[in-house]
């Protein structure tokens, strides 16, 4: 058996036993000793401490861990029940004002954790009961969280983004400044859609009785404002705008922004011993999971590479693409679409990057303009049944009169949404790159 055929096993194993229900971790780990033993023989042994020391000692673990700190102190803080207690009373006068304000606070609290499986969680047990009460349309509902809390991956400071560069050889700063514009169009094309929706059919998402929002004063709904929406918005422009500006790098940034979030729990009067053990016990366990899919995923791929895998991807998209840049990309983005669907965000980066980097060199594709790419197709995976990670997450906290075929429904629409924005990028790279080139040059 050749090294090709083994490579084109290895991956294909990767794929089954995932499918299989396997932890991606374990399964990426195991295939990696395997065949990375088939690869070097007893050479392996050697390499592996020494790669686990690489890793762990990279400044992007530092930024990693602070990020997610932060993102955990601010959701012990009660941010996103404050903002839309808040949201509640400013937009539930509107048709479908509840399911705007759910979609603004997702795209903060988006920025604020930088994981789209925090936020539908907490989105789910926080917005889904209160619209239910007051006969929101399921559909639109699930649509609503499923489909913003995708965001996270493409909103910085984004964890995908801050993995991503590493991976790729591509400066952090940079993918956060050229996720801007495309982050922004993405969060209007949703709020759009909603409002149009709604105007069309306002039973999808009544206004608030006036009952409701009677003896709020207009001084009782600036202060509500001044005391929920800025301090977490103040948080998160402050840190990216330390990075943009120069003045910090990611790993400072995301120091300062751990600080800050922790005074914010204290000003909040939610800093305890109880919300600090909670706090970094989900920190442990993020991180734990992130950190142990990168080493596996780092494995792997260096067996995959070993063995020619490299080599055998591009022969298969260039046999089928002609080697043109177009038909290249596009089977690029249907393989990222396709694994995305069964191997969680993590583990497809780790694994499909590597291996895509080369080519792109060769058909002289910009490696930013086509990270954008990668969150937004991989974001589209998130919500694309039968396999949808953010789907089976809301199912998971949802009442038991919401179904599998109410969430699905409404995260349709959001997938053809989505579609021609990512064709637009593909037609218009300076949608992504023109900001990055002005700020950094």
């Amino acid at each position: 058996m050749t090294e090709a055929q083994l490579a084109v096993i290895m991956f294909v194993a990767l794929i089954g036993l995932v499918i299989a229900g396997f932890h991606v971790a374990f399964v990426l780990g195991i295939l990696s000793l395997v065949f990375g033993y088939l690869a070097w023989g007893s050479d392996l042994i050697a390499m592996l401490p020494a790669r686990t020391m690489t890793m762990m000692t990279s400044y992007e673990m530092e930024a990693i861990t602070l990020f997610i700190f932060m993102g955990c102190m601010l959701e012990q803080a009660g941010i996103a029940e404050r903002l839309y207690s808040t949201m509640h009373l400013l937009m539930g006068r509107i048709r479908g004002g509840l399911l705007l304000g759910t979609m603004i606070i997702i795209i903060i609290f988006s920025a604020c954790t930088g994981i789209s499986g925090a936020t539908v969680v907490m989105m789910g047990l926080v917005a889904m009961p209160a619209m239910l009460s007051r006969n929101y349309d399921k559909g639109m509902i699930a649509g609503c969280i499923c489909a913003g809390s995708g965001l996270g991956v493409i909103i910085p400071p984004s964890i995908m983004l801050i993995l991503y560069g590493p991976v790729a050889g591509i400066g952090i700063a940079r993918l956060f400044i050229a996720s801007i514009v495309p982050g922004l169009i993405l969060g209007v094309s949703y709020l759009l859609y909603i409002i149009i929706r709604c105007a069309i059919k306002p039973d999808l998402g009544p206004p608030l009785p006036a009952e409701t929002r009677k003896g709020v004063t207009k001084g009782r709904m600036l202060l509500l404002v001044i005391r929920d929406l800025i301090p977490p918005v103040a948080l998160i422009l402050g840190v990216l705008g330390s990075i943009f500006a120069g003045i910090a790098s990611p790993t400072e940034a995301a120091g300062v922004g751990a600080f800050i979030a922790v005074l914010l729990t204290a000003a909040y009067g939610r800093l305890s011993f109880a919300t600090m053990q909670k706090a970094l016990h989900s920190l442990a366990k993020t991180c734990g999971m992130v950190f142990l899919i990168m080493l596996f995923a780092g494995f792997f791929t260096t067996a995959f590479m070993a063995l020619g895998g490299a080599e055998v991807i591009k022969g298969f998209i260039f046999g089928i693409s002609g080697g043109s840049k177009l038909g290249s990309i596009l089977i690029m983005l249907i393989i990222i679409f396709f694994v995305g669907m069964f191997m969680d965000w993590i583990g497809t980066l780790l694994v499909i990057v590597p291996i895509f980097v080369p080519i792109l060199k060769i058909i002289g594709a910009d490696p930013v303009w086509f990270a954008l790419l990668f969150c937004i197709v991989l974001k589209m995976s998130y919500i694309t049944p039968p396999f949808a990670y953010n789907i089976f997450f809301l199912k998971g906290v949802s009442p038991p009169e919401v179904t599998d075929g109410d969430i699905i429904k409404g995260c349709i629409p959001y997938i053809f949404i989505q579609l021609p924005i990512l064709i637009l990028l593909y037609i218009f790279p300076q949608l992504s790159l023109w900001l990055p080139k002005l700020m950094l040059n």
